[in-house]
């Protein structure tokens, strides 16, 4: 959401700082799995991180990010929302199962989709359609409207 660093450390310091990601469009925002929760000596929460950014050269780069919410925020949806736009340039495909498999159809970007419900599969959020098909909850994905 802002600019951040990511830290060899679990104490933030320059001479700590990896790499730095800037601020990006949501659609662009770096990804990052949450390998560990761990306080500074001061208290502060850290998440031990893993970049899951398959195109970026960090890819599987381990460090510390802050767990300010004005830095990071959650990926995928954890409310179910009343209707969602397809925001990807690629758009989204719909399947009939939970673990997305069984592709039934693809979304066009702008496509605006009615969600019946809201699933939890390992650690992803999946929204259920109308139509009883499943959509990945991913942020980068869709952006809820209503």
């Amino acid at each position: 959401m802002k600019k951040v660093y990511l830290y060899r450390h679990v104490n933030f310091s320059r001479t700590n700082r990896l790499i730095s990601y800037a601020k990006r469009t949501r659609v662009n925002r770096p990804m990052f799995k949450v390998v560990n929760y761990v306080r500074d000596d001061s208290g502060r929460l850290r998440y031990e991180v893993m970049d899951i950014n398959s195109q970026s050269k960090t890819f599987g780069q381990h460090g510390y990010l802050t767990a300010n919410s004005k830095y990071v925020q959650p990926v995928y949806y954890q409310n179910k929302p009343a209707e969602v736009r397809v925001i990807s340039k690629n758009g989204l495909n719909e399947y009939r199962r939970q673990n997305l498999s069984g592709k039934v159809k693809h979304d066009r970007r702008g496509t605006v989709l009615k969600i019946k419900g809201i699933k939890i599969s390992h650690l992803t959020t999946r929204f259920i359609l109308q139509n009883g098909h499943f959509i990945s909850a991913n942020k980068k994905i869709v952006i809820s409207i209503k």
